[in-house]
């Protein structure tokens, strides 16, 4: 038991370790938008972070360069962040900023498609408080989804739990009735 623990503390301290340089903090953020349930949830999270922001900087009258490097700042996924930096980047060289938000294909299709049709407007604010308003309306349907679906699973564990625990306490009890 001890080796096990002693074993658990080393690998949890140097996965904190490894978290903590940059190369690893931009690991574990690309894999956590990767996980089955979790990572879309991230996704869209990031989405509604990266257009609300963008969106309101925009709004204010700053340039869409140095609005995207304010937002880059904003951004807590550092993989984001660095997909950020990329389409500052590719915006210099004249690329649309759809296009250049797609190249990391991680935001999803249909609010890629909602900032191209707002640059062809020359909405592309209103665009992006709307995409920003879209994806919070999913992702608050998704989590109420995801906690209905959590709650009857952490009541099966818990009565799992509290019945090993009677009968580890009960057992026993009965050997030593059958003994006698």
């Amino acid at each position: 038991v001890v080796p096990a623990l002693a074993l658990l503390i080393i690998l949890l301290l140097s996965a904190r370790a490894y978290y903590a340089t940059p190369h690893g903090r931009l690991a574990v953020d690309r894999l956590l938008l990767r996980i089955p349930v979790f990572g879309s949830l991230l996704i869209k999270h990031h989405t509604i972070q990266l257009a609300r922001t963008l969106g309101t900087i925009l709004a204010g009258g700053t340039p869409l360069v140095e609005a995207l490097h304010i937002t880059k700042s904003a951004v807590s996924n550092r993989y984001i962040a660095g997909g950020l930096t990329d389409a500052v980047d590719e915006i210099r060289e004249g690329t649309t900023l759809a296009a250049a938000l797609d190249r990391p294909k991680v935001f999803p299709k249909l609010a890629i498609e909602m900032l191209s049709v707002g640059e062809e407007t020359g909405s592309l604010e209103v665009m992006m408080h709307d995409v920003a308003e879209f994806y919070e309306a999913d992702l608050d349907l998704r989590l109420t989804q995801l906690t209905t679906w959590i709650e009857p699973m952490l009541l099966l564990i818990m009565g799992i739990l509290v019945g090993s625990i009677v009968v580890i306490m009960y057992l026993p009890v009965f050997q030593m009735a059958g003994n006698v």
